[in-house]
């Protein structure tokens, strides 16, 4: 049991791993911060966050929700002016990948085509003059 009361010395206060761990548990709070005050899915998304001189940097589960938020990241920015890590001036958003390595979310299936969208699919089809467009429709519309 050497080992463990040597980790111990390493992370405890002084020991040449402990910056790191302050660092850690200082990111894990601003990140529990942000996620409280996003809507849940939006939150649930967010994978990282750090403040630094103004900037609230968001590390983002996929490019479809960076792209959510680098749309949203003025308002965010005002909403979120008052973490405890400091003021946020600006939002910053990158894709980070999830820390287990997983999706945060499985991909959705896509929706079946309505009646309405197979009929006008097979319509396109039977007016077409060029036959592998003709088929191509055919085929998306029996999909």
């Amino acid at each position: 049991m050497g080992s463990a009361q040597y980790l111990h010395k390493l992370l405890a206060g002084g020991g040449s791993l402990s910056p790191l761990l302050t660092a850690s548990r200082h990111h894990a709070a601003v990140l529990a911060e942000v996620r409280a005050r996003l809507p849940a899915d939006l939150a649930a998304a967010v994978h990282c966050a750090a403040v630094d001189s103004g900037c609230l940097r968001l590390g983002m589960s996929s490019s479809v929700w960076a792209a959510r938020v680098r749309y949203l990241a003025p308002r965010l920015a005002r909403d979120l002016s008052d973490l405890s890590a400091g003021p946020v001036a600006t939002v910053e958003v990158y894709v980070a990948a999830a820390p287990d390595g997983r999706q945060t979310a499985p991909p959705q299936a896509p929706k079946p085509l309505s009646v309405a969208s197979r009929e006008h699919l097979e319509s396109v089809a039977a007016a077409t003059h060029d036959p592998r467009l003709a088929e191509a429709l055919r085929a998306l519309s029996r999909s």
